[in-house]
């Protein structure tokens, strides 16, 4: 039974992935997803409430098939920084090729990361990664044991989203590489001049 679930909820990622980049997210409707999957409309809310929760699942296998490679490359770079800013620029250029789809995937994680409550699912992907590059920083002494590990990914969280942020605002004059080093350096540095 739970094979022939999570069997659906992959059918179901892959069917609604491959209507949201042929039409967009906007025009591609929960109702059209059921249909191409062959289901009731009820079952496909029942495995996802909204069309940001079928991303944010992509969002997550996506990670998890890269995520032991991502981790090997982490551990080769010589510094903290130099994996902060590998792992923020790799992913811009992902964003980049899927802006629609990622916005709405961003739009959806911020909202859940910001209702205080805790949620298992979000511990996957970007965030193992962000851990991975905190817990080397710590053994290494580049970064603060004082601080609690889980504090120091959630301002590399945010460095992530400033610099989506400044993607999505401007993306004719976006400098790829100015604004993942400055929001870098802002998140192991601070503000303080």
């Amino acid at each position: 039974m739970e094979r022939k679930k999570a069997a659906q909820r992959q059918r179901i990622v892959e069917v609604a992935m491959a209507l949201f980049r042929e039409q967009g997210v906007e025009a591609t409707t929960m109702e059209q997803i059921a249909r191409e999957v062959d289901i009731a409309k009820g079952t496909l809310y029942n495995y996802f409430p909204v069309k940001e929760a079928i991303i944010s699942e992509f969002m997550k296998r996506s990670f998890s098939e890269r995520n032991s490679d991502w981790v090997q490359r982490l551990g080769r770079l010589p510094d903290t920084r130099s994996r902060m800013v590998w792992v923020i620029s790799e992913l811009v250029r992902g964003i980049s090729a899927h802006r629609d789809i990622f916005e709405r995937y961003m739009v959806y994680r911020m909202q859940r990361m910001l209702s205080f409550q805790p949620d298992e699912d979000d511990q996957s992907g970007f965030y193992l990664l962000g851990q991975e590059i905190i817990g080397l920083g710590q053994e290494s002494g580049e970064l603060r044991r004082d601080a609690p590990a889980y504090i120091q990914r959630e301002m590399f969280d945010f460095a992530f989203i400033e610099v989506v942020k400044l993607l999505f605002a401007d993306p004719e004059g976006f400098k790829a590489e100015e604004a993942v080093s400055m929001c870098v350096d802002l998140c192991l540095h601070g503000i303080k001049k």
